[in-house]
């Protein structure tokens, strides 16, 4: 049930510089709305399409660049992908969180089967409460009760998607569990707690893993406890045991923009510009189920 007006969302696609005028029960109303398309949604997204010239467009971290992300919605609308794949980590740290996520959250709201976003490691209260997204939110609406709302958005949003059952979207990395992407397979996001309880550890290193190109097997990493770096053995071994051509992750900013691994079957992307320097943003497009990097600016 669609609680929001299609003018108010379209208004905020295209005039977000307004965003900030909203009362809270018109935000409310689009979380509300949200909540009720993701319910229905799967924690692991199968998305399948047949036509050789349709793509899916993949984003990664934004973290309140919307300058970075109104650059990439123009391509979009230019270009006009049969899905568009959010990697997760929209708020924290950079200038315009809340209106970012907002913007995501219209554009699923209004084109729910070609809008897609998936969880990262910043959809959680305790980063958010560390990296200022928390801090932004209660000082716009002075109600620490009201940060509820998102809190519930998060708890349901899907882990992973996995594209044509052979390219697999995620925000980190892989777990340890070779299992995981069977166990949470046809698992509904409504369910999300209970299938936590059971897949805890390997859900949040799918959010939280990242690679390393020296490196065999896992080893902790300095991100935090059970956090770990990955090899080239065990990407191997896990792409094979699932059957998988390719991973896109996002997670990490590089100098150049994105950064392939093990032999060009793990890519990286960052689509946040100027993230701690001078980086460039890059998103990738699948097309012929083939993963091709792309830089914003190029």
């Amino acid at each position: 049930m669609n609680l929001i007006e299609n003018s108010v969302l379209y208004n905020i696609i295209n005039q977000p510089q307004k965003i900030y005028t909203l009362k809270f029960n018109i935000i409310s109303n689009i979380l509300k709305t949200v909540k009720n398309i993701l319910e229905d949604e799967n924690l692991i997204l199968e998305l399948s399409f047949k036509e050789i010239v349709e793509e899916v467009y993949v984003i990664g971290d934004i973290h309140g660049n919307l300058e970075s992300l109104t650059k990439l919605i123009e391509i979009i609308n230019h270009n006009n992908p049969k899905i568009v794949i959010f990697l997760g980590d929209i708020v924290d740290r950079g200038p315009k969180q809340f209106e970012c996520l907002l913007i995501v959250l219209a554009l699923k709201i209004l084109y729910p089967l070609k809008y897609y976003f998936l969880r990262g490691n910043h959809e959680t209260l305790e980063i958010n409460e560390y990296y200022g997204f928390y801090q932004d939110f209660i000082s716009r609406f002075k109600d620490h009760s009201k940060f509820n709302e998102i809190l519930s958005i998060y708890n349901l949003l899907p882990i992973c998607a996995l594209i044509n059952r052979e390219i697999l979207c995620l925000h980190g990395g892989i777990p340890e569990d070779n299992d995981i992407l069977k166990n949470l397979k046809g698992q509904k996001c409504k369910n999300f707690r209970e299938v936590f309880n059971s897949n805890g550890e390997g859900i949040y290193q799918i959010m939280w893993n990242d690679p390393k190109s020296e490196l065999e097997g896992f080893s902790d990493s300095f991100r935090g406890s059970g956090i770990k770096f990955f090899g080239n053995d065990v990407f191997e071994n896990f792409m094979k045991y699932n059957d998988l051509k390719y991973i896109i992750r996002a997670h990490e900013h590089f100098p150049e923009g994105y950064r392939w691994f093990f032999n060009n079957k793990l890519l990286s992307i960052f689509s946040s510009a100027n993230y701690r320097g001078s980086n460039p943003a890059s998103y990738a497009i699948i097309r012929k189920n083939e993963v091709i990097p792309k830089l914003l600016d190029k």
